[in-house]
């Protein structure tokens, strides 16, 4: 169930902990209250001294397209969705879009800048990498898709960089790979909205687990965030081929801002409530 809250103008800022922090940051110094929705507790604790805050509220659920609409057709629903989800969440983007659509509440969507590809090769479909030959693989784009990954190359010459989560370390485990194959860490992303990448990217974790698989190619996705920019940094001071699974067009009408233009764009939202 999706509690209600006391406030009667809030912001509903779905996210996760990079872009999250930077724009409940943001909001709040618009003296407006802000509800963050996360899909753990551990998101939640990325927040920091934010949570502090009586005007901020963090709770953590993975949300259902009856968990949102219940939201917005409740008894004090948000008077704006900011909707800062990782470019891949597609199905949540478009969830939140065509309720608030539906529930006459206005919609931003925070949009990440995209990186340079470099060196790198930006693939559209995980298909690209099925014949890669010899080459060892580490694999950093969730566990969901490793059951291909390790049917096409086998267990011993894939390895994966998983979340820390009992889900992801299970699908893992069922995708074949053997125990010492996973490595279960947290991408290298911010701490309370800070940055915070190695000097030196090749004394990086992910840079240790390069060399200790022997690995020749590291898929990651091309996320614009964080951890798309140090794989970036660690392949090139390894000397590892970095491929990027090309992030996927969002729907278009959608209102969007930039982590610079947020606090503008919400205030224009809240002088003209709806759209």
């Amino acid at each position: 169930m999706v509690r209600s809250w006391r406030w009667r103008n809030w912001i509903w800022l779905v996210a996760g902990t990079e872009d999250g922090v930077c724009a409940a940051r943001q909001l709040l110094a618009l003296s407006v209250p802000v509800r963050v929705q996360v899909v753990s507790p551990g998101a939640c604790r990325a927040y920091g001294p934010l949570t502090a805050n009586p005007a901020f509220q963090c709770q953590a659920m993975a949300l259902t397209p009856g968990d949102v609409h219940r939201m917005l057709a409740g008894p004090t629903p948000p008077t704006l969705v900011v909707d800062a989800t990782h470019p891949f969440a597609l199905r949540i983007t478009r969830t939140l879009h065509a309720a608030c659509g539906a529930s006459a509440i206005p919609y931003l969507r925070l949009q990440r800048p995209q990186l340079e590809p470099g060196a790198a090769t930006v693939v559209d479909r995980l298909e690209a990498v099925q014949d890669l030959g010899p080459s060892s693989l580490l694999a950093a784009i969730g566990s969901r898709s490793l059951a291909r990954l390790v049917g096409w190359h086998g267990p011993q010459r894939t390895a994966a960089r998983i979340l820390p989560t009992a889900t992801a370390l299970q699908q893992a485990l069922a995708a074949g790979l053997p125990p010492e194959r996973i490595a279960p860490l947290q991408p290298v992303s911010t701490s309370h909205g800070e940055i915070h990448l190695p000097p030196d990217p090749g004394t990086s974790l992910e840079a240790a687990l390069c060399r200790y698989w022997a690995v020749d190619v590291v898929l990651a996705r091309q996320s614009g965030g964080t951890p798309e920019r140090h794989w970036h940094r660690v392949c090139a001071a390894l000397g590892v081929s970095l491929w990027l699974l090309r992030r996927p067009e969002e729907p278009g009408g959608m209102a969007g801002c930039t982590r610079e233009t947020l606090s503008r764009r919400v205030q224009e939202c809240l002088q003209n409530p709806r759209p």
